[in-house]
């Protein structure tokens, strides 16, 4: 048996937990990963130009396929619960108990049910991305879900292979070269320079990851997820996936449908839509989040952008950063890390709206620490300069997945349609995919195509009325294309929603979870007298 090992074989290095963005007065939870993290997944290339062996491209489901070959789980003690280590094949075809078979590690976390004689089963996490540890959001969630989910089922989640303690792809730990351009290019320069980053980038994952490159697809994390299933002995899963983890989730319940109970998918992705329009909808969330931000900023006393005018203020300081970034001692504050601060603390909705107003005061008076750091968590950037792999993973199974949106010139005007169609954040968006087209490895799917999942059982999706990352219609799209899809409605401006603490999306998903007591579709809650800072975060 050989285990993968990339060009970095040092092992799992410390992966954080959720990332948080430290403020001078609180501090709030937000995502780890990009914010247009679904949209990347357009940018990927038709053809590579690297020496990844070819994947085998995967087609849709008629029948359950057979469940993988596994090991065992090897469990030990470790803070929250017990941590976990297994092998699986890099490829379907690669057996992990057979000699002389390419295996790569899988980490996990598992928190066993506080009450075992009330025990159901399992509920497995994925906190979306790609990217995020799944390790670490099960760990969190071992204390911040509702006390009865907690005492029904373990609590389990695994870095998904590619990411994080598992065995991860390698891009390089020093990153600051691929933000210290814009990403969303108004000169031929500027465009180049975005070429050239993108294309080192995606060289040195190429040359560093191997096979690994070629084997980290959504496709093969579901095939995997079969085998945690398997290893450990439950006939049944119950799932709960976030963001990009909806899909995870959806292609689980179209490929193994008679292995799920229960699957909640908080934050759809709506796999039919076309890469640009994926791309273009998620940006244009953003802009509808920002509008939010300016009409909060506008009635409040703490808002030092512009007074009854925080829009204008707000354009006039991200122009000035586009035209002239900030030098500071080995950094650089330009257009690119400005786009993803603000995005940052979009994610929270109102419960971030005082810290983005904060650092933009202090952009104004030429400090730009408070959106840096957000920044710099955003894309797993430690103070030392050294990047956390999370950056890497997420570009890397995107890529993988596609569809395609094409090479460079391609990129550059499906660049310009998504900067006319959505002012704030669209050009950026696809300026952050750009080293997708000169991946390493061939995208596996041509075209976008709709998920079903008609032989699962009912599936519950949560919708976000306001969210700024995966609007609402995305939602209501994957409700319908399962097949077996019921929708509930969630208020607020943030990014997904459960557990939300309140008295009325709670119990409905707390019910279904442990007696499968499935909500009438489009179920809507009504928007709380109070909003609250939410203490768990997702990608």
């Amino acid at each position: 048996m050989e285990v993968l090992r990339t060009q970095d074989s040092r092992g799992p290095r410390s992966y954080r937990s959720f990332r948080t963005i430290k403020q001078t007065r609180s501090s709030i939870w937000t995502s780890a990963l990009l914010v247009f993290a679904l949209v990347a997944s357009g940018c990927s290339a038709s053809s590579g130009t690297g020496s990844a062996s070819s994947p085998s491209k995967p087609s849709p489901s008629k029948s359950t396929p057979s469940t993988p070959n596994v090991s065992k789980i090897s469990w030990r003690r470790c803070s929250g619960g017990e941590c976990g280590s297994m092998k699986v094949g890099l490829r379907a075809s690669d057996n992990p108990r057979a000699k002389g078979a390419k295996v790569i590690n899988l980490e996990l976390f598992r928190a066993k049910a506080a009450e075992s004689s009330k025990r159901i089963g399992v509920l497995l996490i994925n906190p979306g991305g790609p990217g995020g540890s799944g390790f670490d959001a099960a760990r969190s969630l071992a204390t911040a879900l509702p006390a009865t989910i907690r005492n029904h089922f373990d609590i389990v989640g695994w870095d998904p292979r590619g990411t994080g303690r598992s065995t991860h792809i390698q891009c390089g730990d020093r990153l600051d070269y691929l933000f210290n351009v814009d990403t969303a290019p108004d000169s031929a320069t500027e465009r180049r320079a975005l070429e050239r980053v993108s294309k080192r980038f995606a060289e040195t994952c190429a040359k560093k990851s191997g096979d690994l490159l070629s084997n980290v697809s959504s496709f093969d994390t579901v095939r995997d997820m079969e085998s945690i299933r398997s290893a450990l002995h439950e006939k049944k899963i119950n799932f709960l996936g976030y963001s990009y983890g909806t899909f995870l989730g959806a292609l689980y319940a179209r490929d193994y449908p008679k292995r799920v109970r229960s699957m909640v998918l908080d934050g759809a992705v709506d796999p039919s839509l076309s890469p640009e329009a994926s791309l273009i909808e998620q940006a244009q969330g953003l802009g509808r989040s920002l509008k939010l931000f300016f009409n909060w900023c506008d009635s409040s006393n703490n808002c030092a952008i512009g007074a009854r005018r925080a829009s204008r203020g707000y354009e006039a300081l991200r122009l000035a950063i586009d035209k002239r970034p900030l030098r500071l001692k080995n950094r650089v504050f330009g257009p690119t890390q400005f786009d993803l601060a603000v995005s940052s603390f979009l994610y929270s909705g109102e419960a971030g709206y005082e810290y983005l107003a904060a650092g933009l005061e202090e952009l104004l008076n030429g400090d730009p620490a408070t959106l840096l750091e957000s920044a710099d968590a955003y894309v797993g950037r430690s103070s030392s300069g050294n990047y956390d792999g999370s950056w890497s993973a997420f570009l890397a199974v995107n890529c993988l997945d596609g569809p395609s949106l094409g090479n460079e010139v391609e990129l550059a005007a499906a660049s310009n349609r998504a900067g006319i169609a959505a002012k704030d954040f669209g050009a950026a968006s696809v300026g952050l995919g750009y080293p997708c087209a000169a991946w390493g490895a061939k995208a596996l799917l041509g075209d976008a195509q709709p998920i079903s999942a008609k032989n699962a059982p009912p599936i519950v999706i949560i919708g976000t009325r306001d969210d700024p990352i995966t609007p609402v219609t995305w939602a209501e799209g994957l409700a319908a294309q399962l097949g077996n899809g019921h929708l509930v409605v969630a208020p607020g401006a943030q990014h997904t929603s459960y557990p939300s603490r309140d008295g009325c999306l709670d119990p409905i998903i707390n019910s279904y979870f442990v007696r499968l007591r499935v909500p009438p579709d489009q179920a809507a809650c009504p928007a709380p007298q109070v909003v609250i800072a939410k203490g768990f975060p997702v990608i």
